[in-house]
């Protein structure tokens, strides 16, 4: 399965060094290992087009951590979404973003050895990576970096210096920018400010990466926002975890993507095949309580009047469009069963994991007040995992994974919290085994089309994604008939199955059941 969605064929392929030298049929050729697949598939190593790794990836124990990965067959990792990337950093408001985005770095914090995206690639590089990495620009790093947590719109100065390190970032090889406009402080920008940003974008024909202003009722009005600043810029259009929305509010925003692609532009989207989500715990606060940052907020949240009025508008408050003119909200996600992780204190990890209406009961409080404690006790470096366990929820998933223009994404956070929610080894392989060969949502040759050429057209990975001569040899081995995940909500810890080798850049990886961690056999992937 060449990765194409072309139907299988039988071949041997020849490797050399890191590509494919040759591939046909081959009889008395010299080499110094034969891989037997006879029996199973051999495809394009996996593509994650959607996770937040790029604050992981400056750790050493990165490749143990994410075993589970290659177990699944990925060999290239997209990172950098959601609008926060790990560079360029402005040093002094470093704090700010390892805080909201806490659940994306080792445990044991991250030290920004870097400032610009060059720096950063080079740092990767003199350490070693364990897969393939290619990292977009995050709008809420760069406005952080200019602006701090302010809740205004950016002015033209301001702009004009967000601007200036996107382009050096694209130059040092960036691949594309991510929108974050469901989190501080990319919720506090206007239309305008985005506009002005991607058209830097237009210089290079990089993509718009963009987590929309709202996932639910106002997600009509955010995607017709981002699909108007990628016409404008001329520029391809990639939307994070497209599976917001319900109801005419998702068939509205359906109708403007239809609209959009028959006007000429390029659209593509991504999804995981799991119902659920999780995010940073603040995302879940009234916007306008974070303002000015992290001790701002802890201050604001030891007076009685604001947490009553915090409270008051998390219970009651709907968001509406425009945001900017209704307290920036756009969406409200949290509710009793959702689950609370990230604990550091002594006194709290007893709650790892453990829904907020269950810790709230334990400490005879309602969950508002209770959400404020704790974040007053782990000074805001939390996150929530919540999802929906039901066959309703799964049919959606089925329907969303389906469509021709969605690749494959893990969205995975709190990778070293041990986070319960099952995409860290169950995502791949489940495409592969229980939708597209168990129920026939999709043959595996389109499945592997999802998580191989088609991430790597929309995110512009040249020479991988394909079975092709002279492509790197980034290689997948699988059995057809019993790859599968092994997971489960309440089970969500177990390794796939059906993975039999893994080759990146033309080295084994991963080896029956053996894997080879030290090898660092990936890349830093630079644009062009």
């Amino acid at each position: 399965m060449d990765g194409t969605g072309s139907p299988a064929f039988k071949a041997d392929i020849i490797i050399e060094g890191e590509l494919i030298k040759d591939i046909g049929s081959f009889q008395d050729v010299k080499t110094t290992r034969v891989i037997d697949a006879k029996g199973l598939v051999v495809a394009p190593g996996f593509i994650d087009v959607h996770t937040h790794l790029d604050f992981f990836f400056p750790s050493p124990r990165h490749p143990q951590v994410l075993e589970s990965w290659a177990r699944q067959g990925v060999t290239t990792i997209i990172a950098g979404n959601c609008g926060y990337s790990a560079a360029p950093i402005n040093h002094e408001k470093e704090e700010l973003i390892s805080t909201f985005w806490n659940f994306a770095l080792p445990h044991d914090g991250l030290n920004y050895e870097w400032t610009t995206m060059a720096e950063f690639f080079n740092y990767l590089e003199r350490n070693g990576q364990a897969f393939n990495v290619a990292i977009l620009t995050g709008h809420n790093t760069l406005r952080t970096n200019v602006m701090g947590w302010e809740t205004r719109f950016a002015n033209p100065d301001e702009v004009s210096e967000m601007q200036m390190m996107l382009r050096t970032s694209l130059e040092a090889g960036s691949i594309g920018l991510s929108l974050g406009l469901y989190y501080c402080p990319g919720i506090f920008s206007h239309t305008d400010e985005l506009m002005e940003l991607a058209s830097v974008l237009t210089e290079f024909g990089a993509p718009l990466v963009p987590h929309t202003r709202g996932l639910t009722v106002t997600y009509d009005k955010a995607i017709e926002e981002v699909i108007s600043i990628a016409e404008k810029n001329k520029i391809p259009l990639h939307i994070s975890h497209h599976a917001g929305g319900s109801g005419q509010v998702r068939k509205r925003a359906l109708k403007k993507i239809k609209e959009a692609k028959e006007r000429g532009l390029r659209i593509g989207h991504d999804n995981m095949p799991w119902a659920g989500g999780c995010t940073a715990v603040l995302a879940h606060f009234p916007p306008w309580i974070l303002e000015g940052g992290i001790d701002k907020l802890i201050e604001r949240l030891k007076d009685p009047k604001i947490r009553k009025q915090a409270k008051d508008e998390m219970e009651n408050f709907q968001p509406q469009w425009p945001t900017w003119d209704n307290k920036y909200w756009t969406d409200k996600f949290l509710g009793g069963n959702t689950y609370i992780g990230g604990f550091s204190s002594e006194k709290n990890l007893k709650f790892e994991y453990m829904p907020i209406k269950d810790i709230a009961k334990y400490h005879g409080k309602n969950m508002y007040e209770t959400l404020f404690d704790l974040v007053l006790d782990e000074k805001g470096k939390l996150f929530t995992v919540g999802y929906f366990d039901h066959p309703v929820a799964e049919q959606l998933y089925d329907e969303l994974i389906k469509d021709s223009d969605c690749s494959i994404e893990t969205d995975v956070i709190g990778v070293d919290f041990k986070n319960p929610f099952p995409v860290s080894y169950g995502t791949f392989t489940k495409v592969l085994g229980e939708m597209a060969r168990d129920k026939g949502l999709m043959s595996q040759e389109e499945a592997i089309r999802k998580m191989t050429s088609l991430p790597a057209e929309q995110m512009q990975i040249k020479d991988r994604g394909i079975i092709k001569k002279g492509y790197f040899a980034d290689i997948t081995i699988f059995n057809p008939k019993t790859v599968n995940a092994l997971v489960s909500f309440t089970n969500p810890f177990q390794n796939s199955e059906g993975i039999e080798y893994v080759l990146i850049n033309g080295k084994i990886v991963i080896e029956k059941e053996k894997y080879y961690p030290e090898i660092f056999a990936g890349k830093v992937l630079r644009r062009n």
